[in-house]
């Protein structure tokens, strides 16, 4: 019963109660409404009709509410207060005003790639939330495919049942050095020419060291007193307090030409590398975060 009444009352009925009730008169309630008062009228009988319960009696020739229009009132007020939340709510998330943006990356992209998207949309967008955290690539399918995160970054994004992918990017390892280093002559950096220097890299368990050792070793290139991290942040910082050089993801070193300590070179052979956007099939993206992954992929096109 009380579904069905819900379904027949519209909002222009809690509109002309609430007007009626405020202005104790069904003429200045039409003038508020911009209607007429007939069908001011028209509509408080209405809602009189579909309550089933007397809501107004006509004294002096003036319609006077009854106890249960101010109970009907009261409760109205409230679903009306809680309507202009929505609305207002709406528009702020229609105009970038309000919202949140959730995402799960590698520890490579947060040296350079992802700070620079957040700097470019907080400057545009700053009351959106962004929260980022670094996982690996194993948790990143896995909490995004839960929908824990609004989307995720890896190097190689793999097909999941429950997963999108997308490359947004493909790169490759680029050599960097500190600046003023005698490597900085040249345009590209041989493996050959990092025999002899220090050398800071990933170590052999993780991907990307594994790559990097195999590279060198098919080049016949052993490389001398090294420091490893698994960490591309740690390794960019070694390199720039001079410890060595290295070979890093282009994407942890995105920024490089903003930055006067490094200096970022070509390697040869190619290492490719690709930065790649894993979704959630079952959500779509929110508006904020349709708008991040835009600015994500801008910075990608139009690095520093």
């Amino acid at each position: 019963m009380e579904l069905d009444i819900m379904r027949r009352i519209k909002l222009r009925h809690l509109d002309t109660l609430a007007a009626f009730m405020k202005t104790g008169s069904v003429t200045e309630a039409a003038l508020v409404l911009h209607t007429t008062q007939p069908n001011a009228s028209k509509s408080l009988k209405q809602l009189e009709d579909f309550a089933g319960v007397k809501l107004f009696e006509r004294s002096a020739g003036r319609l006077r509410p009854t106890p249960e229009a101010e109970l009907l009132f009261a409760h109205a007020a409230r679903l009306m207060d809680e309507l202009t939340v929505f609305e207002n709510l709406s528009l702020d998330l229609t105009t970038m005003a309000q919202g949140y943006v959730n995402i799960g990356i590698l520890s490579a992209f947060s040296t350079a790639l992802i700070p620079m998207a957040i700097e470019k949309f907080n400057n545009l967008y700053p009351s959106i939330q962004v929260q980022v955290d670094l996982l690996d690539s194993d948790k990143i399918h896995s909490y995004v495919s839960r929908g824990n995160y609004d989307f995720g970054l890896v190097h190689h994004p793999e097909h999941e049942i429950d997963l999108m992918t997308q490359t947004l990017k493909t790169s490759s390892m680029v050599c960097i050095m500190p600046a003023g280093h005698e490597l900085a002559r040249h345009q590209v950096v041989l493996s050959s020419d990092i025999a002899d220097q220090p050398f800071v890299t990933y170590p052999r368990s993780v991907p990307f060291g594994a790559v990097i050792f195999r590279s060198l070793s098919d080049e016949g290139v052993k490389p001398s007193n090294t420091l490893i991290s698994n960490q591309s942040q740690l390794i960019r910082r070694l390199v720039e307090r001079g410890r060595g050089v290295a070979l890093v993801d282009h994407f942890s070193v995105w920024d490089a030409n903003e930055l006067d300590d490094i200096v970022v070179r070509q390697f040869e052979p190619r290492i490719p590398v690709s930065v790649g956007m894993i979704l959630p099939k079952r959500r779509p993206l929110s508006l904020a975060a349709q708008t991040f992954v835009g600015t994500l992929k801008d910075v990608l096109q139009h690095p520093a």
